[in-house]
């Protein structure tokens, strides 16, 4: 796992980032009735904390220092470890659901498959979720700052959503079922800003160009936004697959 793609960023990326529909932990719920969850790759606890609303006893697993304090303050009631998706230190055979929320991508696929087979019950899955940003006119310019500022791909990780989905589907999983969810996500020009700096590959403090790409946001949110904010929809997908 990429365990510093974060570092610096932990408080910005808890303040501005989006959370995730509770109907995903609804669904989850119906379709797994798990007692064991464990949340790898938390972060800042964002997801953690919608499973902490369910009657599950939950472990939370981070490898980045900075993130993990901020975890430990929002969601004290998990059990936190600090250590790698790929090798958490889970006891074997333990925990019914494995989630992931906009983290897998950053994991060795294969150790981390080789890892929840370990930790998991025979009844045991994995679900994979990620928010996906919908593309509008205001993510499309923002992706374009965001390029010629930082070299942005359009895409976190490996793949495309598409070449993401096909390989989840096809080759990932022995079995796997698929739900998604829109929400969206209302922000003045600091949370704007914020949102778009909390990402991986955003320039930090100090980077060259920094106060540029900042500048170029304000001036984006002031021609883009309506009565003071900036609307940013999301379409969350989880894949709960068998191996």
């Amino acid at each position: 796992m990429n365990e510093d793609k974060f570092s610096g960023k932990a408080e910005i990326y808890d303040k501005y980032r989006p959370s995730y529909p509770t109907e995903l932990t609804d669904w989850l719920y119906i379709k797994t009735r798990a007692q064991t969850v464990a949340d790898i790759g938390a972060g800042t606890g964002k997801f953690t904390k919608l499973l902490l609303d369910k009657p599950w006893k939950v472990t939370a697993v981070e490898p980045n220092r900075d993130m993990l304090v901020i975890l430990q303050r929002n969601v004290p009631q998990a059990k936190a470890i600090e250590a790698p998706a790929e090798n958490t230190g889970i006891p074997d055979h333990t925990i019914d659901l494995v989630t992931a929320a906009t983290a897998f991508h950053w994991f060795d696929e294969d150790k981390f498959r080789e890892e929840c087979k370990r930790i998991m019950t025979e009844s045991g899955r994995v679900a994979l979720i990620f928010n996906q940003k919908i593309t509008d006119d205001v993510v499309r310019e923002r992706d374009e700052i965001s390029r010629i500022y930082c070299g942005y791909k359009g895409h976190a990780g490996k793949r495309s959503h598409e070449e993401g989905d096909a390989f989840l589907r096809n080759e990932y999983f022995a079995e796997v079922e698929y739900a998604e969810f829109e929400h969206s996500v209302s922000y003045d020009e600091d949370g704007f800003v914020g949102n778009t700096l909390s990402r991986s590959y955003a320039l930090k403090p100090g980077d060259v160009g920094y106060e540029g790409y900042v500048w170029e946001l304000r001036q984006m949110f002031k021609k883009r936004g309506s009565f003071g904010s900036v609307e940013l929809k999301y379409k969350t997908t989880c894949y709960l697959g068998r191996f």
